[in-house]
């Protein structure tokens, strides 16, 4: 019978009192998924908007939020390579503006295009964007394809260690570093992986590639701490009247006719500061200068470099690659967009699928957990409801105690106690201190008392045993209470982290918790918040599907 009548239901102060309680749970359930909410935001971040803090991520409903993302994945989260490639100065990626369509610059766009499906730059001009997140910890899309194309062509780890002569122990950690090919250390194809690197990066989409540029290298690096940031620093030394160092000229050859300062400091450069794949002998061979050699060969056939502003500049013309980058951008925004929504998720399952035994271990422990507390458990809870020992009062109360002492407390003993016996680093370390729970006998003495005494007599008097009577009348009659026990048992077995790194301190018994604990100390907020939504998953399904039967399965204790 409800509390409230359907007659009740039409006055007015029952109205207004089913409608506070319905805003109240209303409130209640905001207030609990509000942060779950910012959590799910949050497993998008990178670098670019880890201090935004809304529940849509910016970059999803923003052109410009997405466009800064996008950068700082395209240059490794390293303002140095933007600013060199883009010929800037700019602080952060934030600060970068999304030139329109026909900003200056953007009709070079298909000559530009067309210069670099033609062959002319070399394997080490060309940087591969999106292949490295240092700050963010994930693993970006170039570095999970190069990853994918070594276990394509070589097929298992070892196979890769010994064409490669490396010694990966692990995909997740096969990686190397983006050769600086702008140092004077740098060479191309210095190792076998190197060298496979090289080849991997000119396959990849346009999208995640830029060109290296020697003139901003000399611009940003070199010029810049000398001079400050400050063009007049450098006018003031030079005689020169520069209104920006975009300006500021990097010769092909010696420039034999410049002031002395400025013949000393293109020498150094060159020599010194420059690696010497850029030159030959006296002579810069960079991707500026092949670029231009390119415009010279294409006047005669293109309206745009036959302009007198190109006749006059073909000697300095910068790479396009800002107006470049953003035409691909408009070009691809689906899929970056795409790409930086699901990386963090992406990395988190890249390295629990190829890292280790920890899903195997876990399904394993798992399910040995959850048998055996379906076992123990309700045999002891049997003896306890079904024969009524003299001491069963005192028995209900040791097992309340036990639930007194946190199992932190416990733990150093069992350690103690599991290396005496040798049993660290297996399976049997992590099931056998677990398998009985005091909680789970309390919880299931009280439910078989419940039980009708009739059908237990009535089944003795058909010539029933006491396995029969546990087996066909308690445990078919305690599903709900079982399915409780169940749950238990998963969920502590699931989520057991730092009992499970105690006793396995040895990889290959890890379990999924260790190893996303490993991958954490080594991510940034955005991979750690989405391994933390992507590990909630299995408890939430096993509770959605035991969520029918938990309730009918609690049922208090009694002696009587």
């Amino acid at each position: 019978m409800p509390i409230i009548s359907f007659i009740g239901r039409k006055s007015l102060p029952t109205r207004l009192l089913i409608t506070a309680v319905y805003a109240a749970l209303g409130l209640g359930a905001a207030a609990m998924l509000y942060p779950l909410w910012l959590m799910i935001a949050g497993s998008t971040k990178s670098v670019a908007d880890q201090r935004d803090n809304v529940l849509v991520p910016r970059f999803l409903v923003s052109e410009l939020a997405l466009w800064h993302k996008h950068l700082e994945a395209l240059f490794n989260e390293s303002m140095d390579a933007l600013n060199m490639a883009f010929d800037a100065d700019y602080i952060s990626f934030e600060d970068v503006p999304l030139p329109p369509p026909d900003a200056p610059g953007s009709e070079l766009v298909p000559l530009w295009r067309e210069f670099l499906a033609s062959g002319g730059l070399p394997p080490q001009a060309i940087a591969l964007g999106h292949y490295w997140a240092p700050q963010a910890g994930a693993f970006p899309v170039q570095l999970r394809e190069f990853r994918q194309h070594l276990r394509e062509k070589f097929g298992t780890l070892e196979g890769l260690n010994a064409a490669l002569g490396t010694a990966f122990d692990a995909w997740y950690v096969v990686f190397i570093q983006p050769p600086a090919y702008l140092f004077p250390h740098a060479a191309p194809g210095s190792t076998p992986l190197a060298a496979e690197f090289d080849a991997f990066k000119l396959s990849a989409p346009a999208w995640c590639q830029t060109v290296l540029s020697p003139e901003g290298f000399f611009r940003k690096l070199y010029l810049k701490p000398r001079y400050s940031k400050d063009i007049a620093a450098y006018n003031a030394a030079h005689g020169t009247a520069y209104a920006a160092y975009a300006e500021v000229p990097l010769p092909r050859e010696f420039p034999a006719g410049a002031p002395p300062l400025a013949q000393e400091e293109w020498r150094d450069f060159v020599q010194n500061t420059l690696a010497p794949l850029w030159r030959h002998g006296e002579t810069l061979d960079t991707p500026e200068t092949r670029w231009r050699d390119f415009l010279i060969l294409k006047k005669e056939d293109s309206a745009i470099l036959n302009s007198s502003f190109f006749i006059l500049n073909s000697s300095t013309a910068p790479l396009p690659q800002l107006a470049h980058h953003a035409a691909l951008f408009r070009e691809h925004q689906p899929e970056i967009r795409r790409e930086l929504l699901l990386r963090n998720y992406r990395t988190v399952l890249d390295y629990v699928l190829f890292h280790g035994r920890g899903i195997l271990n876990t399904v394993v422990y798992c399910t040995l957990a959850v048998l055996l507390a379906l076992l123990v458990n309700p045999l002891a809870a049997y003896a306890l409801s079904r024969f009524k020992p003299a001491a069963g009062a005192q028995i209900l109360l040791f097992l309340m105690l036990t639930m007194a002492f946190p199992h932190m407390v416990t733990q150093i003993p069992v350690f103690v106690l599991l290396r005496e016996l040798g049993l660290l680093n297996t399976f049997a370390a992590l099931l056998l201190p677990g398998m009985a729970s005091g909680y789970s006998i309390f919880l299931l003495k009280g439910f078989f008392d419940s039980l009708p005494r009739d059908l237990y007599e009535s089944a003795q008097l058909d010539g029933a045993g006491e396995w029969t009577l546990f087996w066909h009348i308690t445990m078919r009659l305690s599903t709900p209470i079982l399915s409780v026990i169940a749950l238990q048992a998963f969920s502590i077995a699931y989520a057991n982290f730092m009992y499970a790194l105690l006793i396995c301190q040895e990889s290959r018994m890890w379990t999924l918790m260790v190893w996303l604990y490993q991958l954490q100390q080594r991510s940034g907020p955005g991979v750690v918040q989405a391994s933390l939504l992507l590990a909630a998953l299995p408890t939430l399904a096993v509770f959605l599907a035991c969520q029918r039967v938990l309730l009918r399965g609690i049922v208090v204790p009694v002696e009587k």
